[in-house]
């Protein structure tokens, strides 16, 4: 039998078989057009078996990585070339089978399938640090599934991952997070930056950065989101890491002669290496650009001591 497309399942029915909240839902389907369900004369939302199966496959892709346009734009052009990855059949979904039709549900139960959520990304970030603070990885993790499939990558990275790593920095600070738990947190991040690394788009643009961080900074945070952010611009990026050394650079510029190189310090003993490795830089005849925390909070009158550019004081600065 093959599948099924008329729309005869609630959304209800939909959120309990996928997992993807009733917000998220909206957001793809104003944002991406998928799915495109039937309306009641009410108005509420009517989908089909082959709908559930579409966004079932999408949220396998979003929770393997790749951001939901990313996603949604694999599922066309696999559809487009014939190989289109959604079943052909009806699946032996014991779930679906459990579902009431609409047709059968009383109008008025229509208005209440579900209690709406706070998905605002203040709101997402607060979830995000109670469930890192109460080390629940999976909890953590469908937060942040949620947001990425609500919001653009870049939002989401400096609204709720970046600025959720400041404030459970500083409750660290202020005695009311432990070590373990701001670890914790950034372990999660940091992979999550790992993942949208990896199914970030090959290089469309004939310029190659260096990104990296000074001889003892170890904070890789900052440089590892600007290296994200440049390789969806279509940017060639390669990513140095932590504590790199001046020499190592210096060997990494005659071998990829990249266009600029641009490096991140996060404290004050840091900001004196890269000051010295952007002075050894300039020396080869690089491009150097810098930004860091700490130019931003403590001390901007270091900018004006560095052979380079100043990034400016924030993300969406320097990438703009």
């Amino acid at each position: 039998m093959t599948i099924d497309t008329r729309p005869i399942y609630n959304l209800k029915a939909v959120v309990q078989e996928t997992g993807i909240a009733p917000d998220t839902l909206r957001a793809w389907e104003r944002r991406y057009g998928i799915p495109v369900p039937q309306r009641t004369q009410g108005g509420h939302r009517l989908y089909s078996e082959l709908d559930i199966q579409t966004l079932k496959w999408l949220k396998k892709r979003t929770d393997e990585g790749l951001s939901i346009s990313r996603a949604v734009e694999m599922l066309k052009n696999l559809q487009a070339e014939g190989k289109d990855p959604l079943p052909k059949t009806a699946l032996p979904t014991r779930a679906l089978a459990e579902r009431e039709p609409v047709w059968n549900l009383a109008p008025a139960a229509s208005s209440s399938y579900y209690i709406p959520t706070e998905t605002s990304l203040e709101a997402l970030r607060a979830q995000w640090l109670a469930a890192c603070l109460n080390f629940n990885e999976t909890k953590a993790e469908q937060v942040l599934n949620q947001a990425f499939g609500m919001y653009p990558i870049e939002t989401v990275c400096l609204d709720l991952l970046s600025r959720g790593l400041s404030e459970i920095g500083m409750l660290w600070y202020e005695n009311r997070a432990s070590v373990q738990q701001e670890h914790f947190a950034s372990g999660l991040a940091m992979r999550r930056l790992d993942m949208l690394l990896a199914a970030s788009p090959a290089p469309g643009r004939n310029h190659t950065i260096l990104v990296g961080c000074p001889p003892n900074e170890w904070h890789t945070f900052t440089s590892l989101m600007i290296t994200l952010f440049l390789r969806r611009r279509g940017l060639h990026v390669i990513y140095l890491g932590a504590n790199v050394p001046a020499a190592r650079f210096a060997e990494t510029l005659e071998a990829t002669q990249p266009h600029i190189v641009i490096l991140s310090a996060q404290q004050l003993p840091t900001a004196a290496s890269l000051q010295q490795t952007a002075a050894d830089l300039s020396r080869h005849g690089a491009v150097v650009a810098f930004g860091g925390r700490i130019f931003d909070l403590h001390h901007p009158d270091l900018t004006r001591r560095i052979a380079g550019h100043f990034l400016g004081h924030s993300l969406e600065e320097a990438i703009g």
